[in-house]
């Protein structure tokens, strides 16, 4: 809800970009001036453009502009990425069409484990990893989308990561803007009511909202595989406000429990993304590339 996705022509280089330009927040959904924006979405925004900007890797979509419209509206520009995202082709896996196989995907999700060891070296958690935010183009290209979420590592946190009108003992102890209300009630917010990751890739930690590490993201790469294996997700629905308690509380299934087709090494790899405890974990994305 931050932003909107354009599709732009360069008149100087004559090329088609992709163009996020910032929204006013309303219904609907029109570029705001920067004089007009929240300071804080706002700065969200910017910090998206210079944070994925600074990630000059071949698995993650390159920034060439940031700058101000002729009406004052925010905007940078991306490469424009034909393809489709890790949710279709798991699809094609699933439905062993277009020459998808299971081992076609793991190349895939090498690919992702490149640019997150990247990332993790400069010190930047995505916090929103999910086959929705990686996009596969049509030539083999990779890349991992949406570093909105994202977190540099040592820098202040500016968001409340609280989760919307759940227990107490679900809450990060911390002060919610005054008047904000929250109404959903599965979805974790900003101090503004911006959703905040995804319930369904979140490793027990983030739904705590305790200090996050590599580990976190390492986690959601594990669900990923886990989905690409099994065809569903390892704690259930995005949209089921228990699916909260199920991460805190219980450990996820191996994917051979659930199609014993599955290769045990490839089950066990998973099994050790998924830990709850994450020193269990692997402490670094090459390291799961690796083991995969």
């Amino acid at each position: 809800g931050m932003g909107a996705i354009l599709e732009v022509w360069d008149e100087d280089l004559r090329r088609k970009l992709a163009m996020k330009v910032a929204l006013d927040g309303s219904r609907s959904g029109t570029a705001a001036s920067a004089d007009s924006l929240d300071p804080r979405v706002l700065a969200r925004f910017l910090e998206e453009a210079q944070v994925t900007g600074q990630l000059e890797h071949p698995g993650i979509v390159p920034v060439h502009e940031l700058g101000l419209g002729g009406s004052g509206e925010v905007f940078f520009t991306m490469r424009l990425v034909r393809g489709r995202d890790l949710e279709q082709i798991f699809r094609l896996v699933d439905e062993d069409r277009e020459e998808w196989t299971r081992t076609r995907a793991l190349e895939v999700l090498l690919k992702v484990c490149d640019a997150m060891a990247y990332a993790h070296s400069k010190g930047v958690l995505h916090r929103d990893l999910k086959p929705a935010n990686v996009m596969v183009g049509r030539f083999g290209e990779v890349y991992v989308m949406d570093w909105g979420l994202a977190r540099v590592r040592g820098h202040a946190e500016s968001r409340d990561l609280r989760i919307a009108n759940a227990p107490e003992s679900l809450r990060i102890d911390t002060d919610r803007r005054e008047g904000a209300s929250g109404e959903a009630s599965d979805e974790l917010y900003t101090m503004d009511g911006d959703v905040i990751g995804t319930p369904s890739y979140m490793p027990p930690e983030q739904a705590r909202g305790e200090p996050l590490d590599p580990r976190a993201d390492l986690f959601a790469l594990g669900v990923i595989v886990f989905e690409m294996l099994v065809g569903r997700r390892p704690f259930g629905p995005m949209q089921d406000v228990a699916l909260l308690y199920r991460i805190l509380e219980e450990d996820a299934p191996a994917p051979t429990d659930v199609r014993p087709d599955v290769p045990s090494a490839l089950s066990d790899v998973v099994v050790g993304l998924l830990a709850r405890d994450r020193d269990a974990r692997a402490g670094d994305a090459a390291t799961v590339r690796a083991a995969l």
